[in-house]
């Protein structure tokens, strides 16, 4: 499935942007152009430099690198996982559920997002060399703290998934070293993250494509409901998801098994309810990160919200960390109940909720295959958009505007094809080799006046193009009246 998205696939809405940044930089160079666009995230800036100078034109190696970096970070998972004392088949089986999960899918399947992936692992790496940190003295112990506060850092200004998290992890030092061990490095963290997110915040400036402006006190308590509602829904969906019933079904079976398990009286004494009191707690964890990650966008506009699909469902990045805890540890919990009452041993349950985690984990690729074909599918109808164009307009002069009749807009649910003014106008001006080129996509067959004026959209009739990319006949724009009916 990777290696078909990686030939198949391509280029969508962001990558555009930054893609015409580098064919046709502003006087300053790419790397002021692109500081124009994401300068308050720096690590960002630099990571579009490098794709753009290691891999120009070329998307099969970004989508490449996309897919070989959430690889990257559900071996960090592992790895924390194991760290935290988790046995290698219960953190293997999670970090496979992460890897899978198709509600973040377009973290690998649209390839700017590599960096996302990237984010999240060197803040789980960070973690890690906190953890040992703690277990060390010395010199030792120092070169470990500023790795890890120093992986925090680069981690929030690239993609600021992590910073809500990253506050909550001193609770996984108080586990490993208590309380008294942990506060003053529990203590560096809040500060090492307040400290990045004001600078990045205030000291750098606002930026074009950074969210800045955040909601009123009021639009972010709504879209904190919107987003715990949504939220569950997304979790009920992950639980059981299977085409035709309702994700609340799923929310209903999950509430049911932690339930029953509390009410099995988790903190008697002996090894039953030694592991269902450690079950309960991953899975209190599990939706402790996801929780985490979803606040990081209470702040900004209504639309990220965690059942959004195409490129927005990038905001379950960090959140399908936690759902994949959650749910493993919830069929843990549930197969050990089963093998209870049936009288099997501990093994058993173990057995079950890995045949139960494989069917889980089959059914998230079928779906993640699903939208990798759409993704598929958006970049072929770019690549017939942007040749239909050359075909009915070989050439073009400068400074000229392309109105696209009859093209599709999207593919699925919320896959963009060269949709907006700002995608399309760099994607002509990249195929066409011109940087004074302006694309503007019609939904739909239309018609078309043309005002007395002789102007449309301030731009001359003699350099304004219809095309109806339906029919594939083209029409100039000449004289003081004209009109243009597209099939």
């Amino acid at each position: 499935m990777c290696a078909v998205h990686i030939r198949r696939g391509g280029f969508y809405y962001d990558d555009w942007a930054v893609l015409a940044t580098g064919r046709f930089p502003p006087p300053g160079g790419l790397l002021h152009g692109l500081w124009l666009d994401y300068g308050q995230r720096p690590g960002q800036v630099l990571y579009y430099a490098t794709l753009d100078r290691a891999f120009g034109l070329h998307s099969a190696p970004r989508l490449a690198l996309a897919a070989a970096m959430v690889l990257v970070e559900a071996v960090c998972l592992y790895a924390l996982l194991r760290r935290l004392g988790l046995a290698a088949r219960h953190a293997g089986v999670i970090a496979a559920l992460s890897l899978t999960f198709p509600f973040s899918d377009s973290v690998w399947l649209w390839g700017i997002l590599s960096l996302t992936s990237l984010a999240i692992a060197a803040a789980l790496l960070g973690v890690i060399l906190a953890l040992r940190a703690l277990d060390s003295s010395g010199g030792r112990a120092l070169a470990l703290h500023v790795a890890s506060l120093s992986l925090y850092a680069v981690s929030i200004v690239s993609y600021e998934v992590f910073a809500v998290a990253g506050t909550l992890v001193g609770l996984l030092y108080v586990r490993a070293v208590g309380f008294r061990r942990a506060r003053a490095r529990w203590a560096l963290d809040v500060v090492t993250i307040g400290v990045t997110l004001a600078v990045v915040r205030t000291a750098l400036p606002i930026d074009v494509a950074t969210p800045s402006r955040t909601q009123s006190l009021a639009g972010m308590v709504a879209h904190a409901g919107l987003i715990a509602r949504l939220g569950v829904r997304l979790l009920g969906a992950a639980a059981l998801p299977i085409h035709g019933v309702s994700p609340w079904v799923g929310v209903g079976l999950l509430a049911a098994v932690l339930a029953a398990a509390a009410l099995q009286r988790p903190w008697r004494a002996g090894d039953a309810g030694v592991e269902l009191r450690g079950w309960l707690a991953v899975a209190g964890a599990g939706a402790l990160v996801a929780v985490a990650a979803w606040t990081v966008y209470v702040p900004a506009p209504d639309h990220y919200a965690p059942t959004a699909w195409g490129t927005v469902n990038r905001v379950n990045a960090g959140a399908a960390i936690g759902i994949a805890i959650l749910l493993y540890a919830s069929l843990m919990l549930l197969a050990r109940m089963l093998a209870r009452l049936a009288r099997r041993p501990a093994g058993a349950a173990g057995v079950a909720a890995g045949v139960a985690a494989l069917g889980l984990g089959a059914a998230y690729v079928r779906q993640t295959a699903v939208d990798a074909h759409a993704w598929d599918r958006a970049a072929a109808d770019q690549r017939r958009l942007l040749a239909d164009l050359h075909a009915v307009l070989p050439r073009l002069p400068k400074r000229a505007i392309v109105y696209a009749y009859n093209a599709p807009r999207t593919v699925g649910p919320g896959i963009p094809v060269l949709n907006t003014n700002l995608d399309l106008t760099d994607a002509v001006r990249i195929s066409y080799s011109s940087p004074t080129l302006i694309g503007v996509p019609v939904a739909g067959a239309a018609s078309v006046a043309c005002a007395p004026s002789g102007r449309l959209a301030a731009r001359p009739y003699a350099r304004s193009y219809l095309v109806d990319l339906g029919a594939r006949p083209a029409a100039r724009l000449v004289g003081a009246r004209c009109t243009l009916r597209a099939r």
